[in-house]
C-alpha cells in the first residue's frame, strides 16, 4: 500500500496541470473528494480542473459546483489525469479522451472490484470511502488541510458511510473524521443536506414507487422498478430522482434490496445487502460491479420483467453463495 501511495504522491508532485474525472453518476463520496483534491492541487500552485460527466442533481449543489461539465469538444492535454471514486475506466465515460490524452494517469478508489486501471493505482477496498483513502494521502503528503478541504471530505466519507452506521465504518474511519471536526465547518448541517431533506416532489414520487414494492424469496429479496421519466408528472428532472434502492432496503426480513431503472441506455441496477450477501457478485455477473455491500451496473433486456428477472436470479445465487 505504501509503494501505491509513493507512487501517485510522485506523479502528483511532478505535475504542473491537473484533469480531475468523477465517475458517472456523480455522487456525494466522488464530488467531495474532487473537490477537496482540486483545492489541494491550487494550495500547491497547480493548475487543476474537475471534468464532470453531465448536470449534477440539485440536492448537491450545497457541495459547490466547481466543475466543467465535459462535451467531447472538450480536447486538452494534461501532465496528470487523477480519477477519483471510479472502479473501472467505465466509469468516466466520454471523458476517458481526456484520460487518454494526459502525460500520466492516477487513480484513487475504495472499490475492491477495481481494474487498476491508470498508470499509478491506489486502491483500499477496505476504506469506507474514496476520501477516506485520500485524506491518507495527503498526510502521507504531509499536505496542510484547511477548513474548506475538511469540509469536503468529511462530506464525502459523511455521505458513504451512511452517516457512519454502515459496516465499511471502522475506528480508523472515526478516527479520521474526528480531526477532521477540528476544522470549522457544520457537521450538523452538512448530515441534515445529505440524508435529511427532501423536496415535497421527491417525497411524492418515492409515496408513488414504494407503493409497487416486490418481494421474492420469502421476503428476503425486495425490489422496487421505476423509469426515469417517472420524476417528469412531478417536475423532477432525470439527474434529481431521489436514491430509490433504500425504500426495499428498509423492509423488515430483507437481505438484499434492489432497484431497476429504465434509462436511455439500458435498465440500471442497484443493489445494497443488509446482511452477508455479496451483492457485487450479482453486480458483476451483469458487467458492472461495487463493493460486496452495494453495488450496481446496466442489463440491456428487452422489457422491464426481463431485466427484473436477470437480476433476480443473480440475487437468489447470491443467497445460494452463503449457505
Amino acid at each position: 500500500m505504501e509503494n501505491n501511495m509513493k507512487a501517485v504522491a510522485d506523479k502528483i508532485t511532478a505535475a504542473k496541470t491537473v484533469a480531475i474525472l468523477t465517475h458517472v453518476n456523480e455522487d456525494p463520496d466522488t464530488l467531495g473528494s474532487c473537490f477537496a483534491f482540486k483545492k489541494m492541487m491550487t494550495k500547491l500552485g497547480k493548475e487543476a480542473e474537475i471534468y464532470v460527466s453531465g448536470k449534477v442533481e440539485e440536492r448537491l449543489s450545497f457541495m459547490g459546483n466547481d466543475y466543467i461539465i465535459y462535451d467531447e469538444s472538450m480536447k486538452k492535454h494534461y501532465d496528470l489525469c487523477a480519477c477519483i471514486d471510479c472502479g473501472d475506466a467505465q466509469r468516466i465515460g466520454a471523458r476517458k479522451a481526456l484520460f487518454d490524452a494526459a502525460g500520466t494517469t492516477i487513480n484513487i478508489d475504495h472499490h475492491y472490484t477495481n481494474t487498476n486501471f491508470a498508470d499509478a493505482n491506489l486502491v483500499n477496498g477496505s476504506a469506507s470511502s474514496a476520501a477516506e483513502i485520500l485524506t491518507e494521502l495527503f498526510a502521507y503528503m504531509k499536505l496542510d488541510l484547511d477548513d474548506a478541504i475538511a469540509t469536503d471530505l468529511y462530506t464525502a466519507i459523511c455521505s458513504d458511510t451512511g452517516c457512519f452506521k454502515y459496516s465499511s465504518v471502522t475506528p480508523k474511519t472515526m478516527r479520521m473524521a474526528a480531526d477532521l471536526l477540528e476544522y470549522n465547518f457544520d457537521h450538523a448541517e452538512i448530515a441534515r443536506l445529505l440524508f435529511d431533506t427532501e423536496s415535497l416532489a421527491a417525497a411524492r414520487l418515492k409515496a408513488e414507487i414504494t407503493g409497487g414494492i416486490k418481494s421474492y424469496a420469502d421476503g428476503r429479496i425486495t425490489l422496487v422498478t421505476a423509469d426515469e421519466k417517472d420524476g417528469e408528472k412531478y417536475g423532477i428532472a432525470p439527474e434529481d430522482i431521489p436514491n430509490l434502492v433504500d425504500i426495499p432496503r428498509r423492509i423488515e426480513g430483507a437481505e438484499i434490496a434492489v432497484c431497476v431503472k429504465k434509462t436511455a441506455s439500458g435498465y440500471r441496477v442497484n443493489l445494497r445487502s443488509n446482511g452477508d450477501a455479496d451483492v457485487s457478485a450479482a453486480a458483476a455477473a451483469i458487467g458492472g460491479g461495487g463493493h460486496k455491500k452495494a453495488a450496481g451496473g446496466t442489463i440491456h433486456a428487452a422489457s422491464m420483467d426481463e431485466a427484473e428477472k436477470i437480476i433476480i436470479d443473480e440475487c437468489l445465487k447470491a443467497l445460494e453463495e452463503m449457505k
